[in-house]
């Protein structure tokens, strides 16, 4: 299946979108830089000045160096179209001067009602007057991201959020640990939308997304060198371009591979060893934070929550084992150890990642707790899920338990010896084929109850009406996304499977999965992990796809939010053609209209005209790879001896692409 497209405008796009996700602007410029009040007041009135910035046409005087004053003063990448060669010229020259040229001003030549760029990309669009009646609301409504503002002389034009987007805003899409989005318009077939840093990350990792925002937490753990910049770090990242917004630190100490982490629409809720941190997505600071106090909780500590209908519910406890940073000096790809990891063996349940026993509910109107409930044994966070109205939680080898979360009370406790037997005691996990001991076990739908993942030995289906088993299958090593058609169980080889709801029935079987990656869903596809890259199971034909250039990481899987599907980053170094943070959107809403595409070449130089044109050899490499069966071979004779015909400097800082 086609995930790139060869088209011009396209390749600009994707060598944009590595850029935009670089350091940040304001490292780069000068400590007080002058600005004019023309410049000035276009910054006034925008409401960020981070991400992308499009300008069209220049102003009446023709003043270039405007756009030098707007990149000084913010932290935009500026991309300027005009169908004034001599406008574009001017831009260019005075960029390559001042060293933005090809990484944070780009200039194209064209005409305006045709704008070069990707759809759902540009965070602001400035319309000068010179080009006011050139482009039409169309056109930058396409080019502008969800929420975004286009400003013209004498009014703004916003574009809304699509109907039909969805948000990921808990780490497994809901409280539900249902990996399925209902995105409606992440569909097949797609198109890059950005490839973005960094391209490698420490492990864990845990991703949310919500009001056109990714938020990704990087752990403690660098298995290469790559992987030490971004150790113990928080990022919010553009959803629509991979501009990183901001970045800060995490609590070193605290394992973070866990269900402690919201999106919302303006904020993200982040809760540690000490309390939930509500953070603004916007500028990344701490705008208020909630904490339960002693005479609650056995202690401090955060090892769940979740959100529904205005109310944060939380499961707190004692202080855990604390993991160590480790940096790495490794250097280059590759694969890494498995081992069991400092506090991975879950041996003491008092001191265990996300053992607790007391659940909590808080008005977020207020901060006022509703409710409390305590029980006598630990309650393992990764055997918790939430929906309608039910909070369902597991005491490993003692009971399964639900609570009514409007009252905080219980409404059955099932300690019924053939559930818990087929449920049987955790294991060990922390292997390439069962996947890692810290990642959540049970999910729920309106009527079931699921036991599957790398701990579990035993498939099992219960009822969410009173806990009594219904079912149960031979493997428990399966990653599955609950489908309004059926159960989907990505599992190791050959044991992957759709099941019936009802009786666990098979229905079909999957492809295999590779290894231990999590297994997401679209409202049109399943995806996990294969040999070389991604499987799509597209579930209308059960027939499967390969997506071959990049690999979902092991804990996130793909993302589906916002009406596109993330990848990455991770820190795998397995044979692929793409790392980094990898988005994918709908062709359908790609780009303009074919017959809207100018031609595009830049001239840089008139030193040319009189090179002497080289032989022509049809059959020399007339092909990618060199002919249509990708053989890389050529038959025409190489010479022994080589040596320079001619060369000349063209720009020197411009980045060059084929034609």
């Amino acid at each position: 299946m086609p995930i790139l497209k060869n088209r011009w405008w396209y390749t600009f796009a994707s060598i944009w979108f590595l850029l935009a996700a670089s350091l940040p602007a304001a490292e780069q410029a000068d400590p007080q830089p002058e600005i004019s009040q023309s410049a000035a007041a276009r910054l006034k009135k925008l409401p960020s000045q981070k991400g992308i910035c499009v300008v069209l046409g220049l102003p009446a005087e023709k003043q270039g160096s405007i756009l030098i004053e707007l990149i000084r003063n913010s932290e935009f990448q500026i991309f300027f179209q005009s169908d004034s060669a001599t406008d574009v010229t001017q831009v260019r020259h005075l960029a390559e001067k001042n060293g933005f040229l090809g990484n944070r001003i780009f200039a194209e030549h064209g005409p305006i009602q045709s704008l070069a760029l990707a759809s759902n990309l540009a965070d602001v669009i400035l319309v000068e007057k010179t080009a006011e009646q050139q482009v039409s609301q169309t056109e930058l409504l396409r080019v502008l991201r969800p929420q975004a503002i286009a400003y013209r002389a004498d009014s703004e034009l916003k574009k809304p959020v699509p109907s039909g987007n969805d948000d990921w805003n808990h780490p497994y899409h809901r409280p539900d640990n249902n990996p399925q989005s209902t995105d409606q318009n992440a569909r097949a077939p797609y198109r890059t939308q950005f490839l973005a840093d960094p391209k490698f990350s420490p492990m864990p990792e845990v991703s949310v997304a919500a009001g056109g925002k990714v938020f990704k937490a990087f752990g403690h753990i660098a298995h290469k060198k790559n992987q030490n910049a971004i150790l113990n770090t928080l990022m919010c990242i553009n959803a629509f371009n991979g501009t990183i917004l901001w970045k800060r630190p995490l609590p070193e100490g605290f394992m973070i591979h866990r269900n402690t982490m919201i999106g919302t629409d303006d904020a993200l809720y982040m809760a540690d060893n000490e309390s939930c941190k509500i953070i603004d997505s916007e500028t990344g600071e701490i705008r208020d934070e909630i904490k339960i106090g002693k005479e609650l909780a056995d202690g401090p500590v955060w090892k769940w929550m979740g959100m529904q209908d205005g109310v944060l519910y939380a499961l707190i406890g004692n202080e855990e084992v604390k993991v160590d940073t480790q940096k790495s000096a490794r250097r280059g790809l590759g694969h890494w150890p498995w081992g069991m990891w400092k506090g991975h063996d879950y041996s003491d349940p008092k001191q265990a990642f996300g053992f607790g026993r007391t659940f909590v509910a808080i008005n977020l109107a207020d901060r006022k707790i509703l409710w409390n409930y305590q029980e006598k044994n630990y309650i393992d966070s990764r055997g918790v899920c939430m929906k309608n109205n039910r909070l369902f939680y597991y005491c490993p080898d003692k009971f399964l338990g639900c609570l009514n979360t409007e009252t905080g009370k219980q409404l059955w406790k099932n300690k019924d010896e053939k559930l818990l037997a087929s449920i049987g005691s955790n294991q060990k996990a922390q292997h390439y084929v069962t996947g890692y001991a810290t990642t959540t076990y049970l999910k729920c739908s309106d009527d079931y109850l699921f036991f599957a993942g790398p701990q579990r030995l035993h498939l099992v289906s219960a009822s969410a009406a009173d806990g009594y088993m219904l079912w149960e299958k031979e493997h428990g090593n399966l990653q599955l996304v609950l489908r309004n058609d059926g159960i989907y169980a990505a599992g190791p080889k050959e044991t992957g499977m759709k099941l019936d709801y009802a009786t666990g029935k098979k229905l079909a079987s999957l492809p295999t999965r590779r290894a231990c990656t999590r297994a997401t869903g679209s409202v049109d596809s399943i995806f996990f992990r294969t040999r070389g890259g991604t499987v799509r199971l597209e579930t209308a034909s059960d027939t499967a796809q390969h997506i071959a250039p990049m690999r979902p990481p092991c804990q996130d899987g793909v993302i589906v939010s916002n009406g596109l599907l993330y990848w990455g980053p991770w820190m795998c170094g397995c044979e692929l053609s793409l790392y980094g943070h990898i988005c994918l959107g709908p062709e359908k809403n790609s780009a303009a209209a074919t017959q809207n595409i100018p031609p595009r070449r830049t001239v840089y130089t008139n030193q040319l005209d009189a090179v002497e044109s080289l032989a022509d050899h049809s059959a020399a490499w007339p092909a990618y790879r060199g002919d249509q069966h990708q053989s890389s071979t050529t038959q025409i004779p190489v010479p022994k001896q080589t040596h320079p015909a001619w060369s000349t400097q063209v720009t020197k800082s411009a980045l060059l692409t084929a034609p």
